[in-house]
C-alpha cells in the first residue's frame, strides 16, 4: 500500500473541533492482535464495517487476513462492492426497496455476498428485492439471548427448506450475542450463542443442507472466542474501544484508539463546558453506565449532562483547565462516533493526521 505523502496531513493542533481522532498505532494493534487470536482458534475474521465505515480502516483489516466484511445497510454494501474483492456479508434484513433493487442486483451477480434471513417473510422480501432471476446466498440469523431477530436453533430446517423453494442457497447461520452487553454476562452470552449456533448447524445438516458459514459477534464476546462449531467471528468496535467496552472488561486503557478531540469553551468554578455535545459523543448512555463520557487523561472527569454542542463535566477535580484548552474525550459508543462524523483524523504520532471519510448510512 502507498503511503500517503506528508504534505496531505494537517497538523493536529490545526484541527477543528470537535472531531473524531484515531491513534493509529493503536488501532493497528487492536487489530493485529484480534486477527491473531481468532487464528489461533481456527476461525476466521469478518469484522463490522459499520463501525468505521472508512476505505483504510478496511484495508488494515483485510491486509492483517480478514476473509472479508460484514455491512449492514445498502449504502455500505455498495461502497464495499465497489472499493474491496472481498465477500461480504450483508447482516441486516432486506426490504423490497425499488431503491435498493439495482444495488442487490449487482452484488448478487457479481458474487462473493451472502446475505441474511431470519424467516420465510424475510426471503420472500429477499427475493422479491434481487428478482426472480437470480442466485442468492443466505445465512440465517439464530437468536441467542439477545431477544432481537433471528430465530430458535430448531427451526432452522424449516426457514432453510422455505428459502430453498425460493431458489435461495442457505449457506449458513448467524448470531449477535447482544446479552453480553451487560456488565458480568459476556462469558455466558458467549457460551449461550456457540451452543446454539452449533445445534443450529447441526440442523441445517439433517435438513440437508451444508453450514459453510457458522458466524458469531462480538467485541464484548469476543475474548470467549474459542475452537467448535464457529468458523467466523464479526466483531466491530474491537479496533477502537470505547468507554462502554471499557468498563465491560472487553478492552484495556492500552487499546483506546478512538477519542473526540474537544475544546474548553468555558469554565465555572469545578464546571467545565466543551464544544463536543450530543451531535460529536452520540447519546448512548446504557443505564448501567453513569455520564456520557469521560475525559480520557482524567478518568472519573464526566460528562454529566449533554446539549446538542455542549459537554457538561460537574466536579472536575483534575488538573488545570482553562478556556481554549483542548482535551480528549473517551465517547460512550465508538460506533455512534463515526455514525456523526462528516470525517475522522487518523494520527501515528499525534502531530499531524490523515483524513478520513466515513460512508453514509443510508
Amino acid at each position: 500500500m502507498a503511503t500517503v505523502p506528508l504534505e496531505t496531513r494537517t497538523p493536529v493542533v490545526e484541527l477543528l473541533t470537535p472531531c473524531a481522532l484515531i491513534d493509529g498505532r493503536r488501532l493497528r494493534g487492536n487489530i493485529d492482535a484480534l486477527q491473531e487470536q481468532i487464528i489461533g482458534v481456527g476461525a476466521a475474521l469478518r469484522p463490522h464495517f459499520k463501525t468505521h465505515r472508512t476505505m483504510r480502516i478496511a484495508e488494515l483489516q483485510l491486509e492483517a487476513g480478514a476473509i472479508g466484511l460484514t455491512v449492514a445497510t445498502g449504502q455500505q454494501l455498495s461502497f464495499v462492492r465497489h472499493e474491496f474483492d472481498c465477500p461480504v456479508l450483508v447482516s441486516s434484513l432486506l426490504q423490497s426497496d425499488t431503491s435498493l433493487a439495482d444495488r442487490l442486483r449487482e452484488a448478487c451477480l457479481a458474487g462473493g455476498v451472502v446475505f441474511a434471513i431470519e424467516s420465510s417473510a424475510s426471503a420472500e422480501l429477499l427475493r422479491a428485492a434481487v428478482g426472480a432471476d437470480l442466485e442468492a446466498e443466505v445465512m440465517i440469523e439464530i437468536e441467542t439471548g439477545c431477544l432481537r431477530t433471528g430465530i430458535e436453533p430448531a427451526e432452522c430446517g424449516e426457514v432453510a427448506r422455505a428459502a430453498a423453494r425460493l431458489g435461495l442457497r442457505v449457506v449458513g447461520v448467524f448470531s449477535y450475542p447482544g446479552s453480553g452487553y451487560l456488565p458480568g454476562q459476556a462469558e455466558q452470552a458467549s457460551e449461550q450463542e456457540q451452543t446454539a449456533l452449533a445445534l443450529a448447524a447441526a440442523e441445517l445438516t439433517r435438513a440437508g443442507f451444508e453450514p459453510r458459514h457458522v458466524s458469531a459477534g462480538s467485541t464484548p464476546t469476543i475474548r470467549f472466542a474459542r475452537s467448535g462449531a464457529v468458523t467466523e467471528y464479526r466483531p466491530g468496535t474491537y479496533i477502537f474501544g470505547d468507554r462502554q467496552q471499557l468498563n465491560l472488561g472487553a478492552v484495556g486503557r492500552s487499546n483506546l484508539s478512538l477519542t473526540v478531540l474537544a475544546t474548553v469553551v468555558a469554565r465555572h468554578g469545578d464546571r467545565v463546558v466543551l464544544d463536543a455535545g450530543g451531535k460529536a459523543l452520540g447519546r448512548d448512555a446504557p443505564r448501567w453506565l453513569e455520564g456520557y463520557g469521560e475525559l480520557l487523561d482524567t478518568p472519573g472527569a464526566l460528562v454529566t449532562r449533554l446539549y446538542d454542542h455542549h459537554a457538561v463535566i460537574e466536579g472536575y477535580a483534575g488538573p488545570p483547565l482553562a478556556v481554549g484548552d483542548r482535551v480528549e474525550v473517551l465517547p460512550n459508543n465508538a460506533n455512534s462516533v463515526m455514525a456523526l462524523a462528516r470525517s475522522a483524523w487518523l494520527t501515528d504520532d499525534g502531530e499531524v493526521a490523515l483524513e478520513l471519510t466515513p460512508v453514509p448510512d443510508r
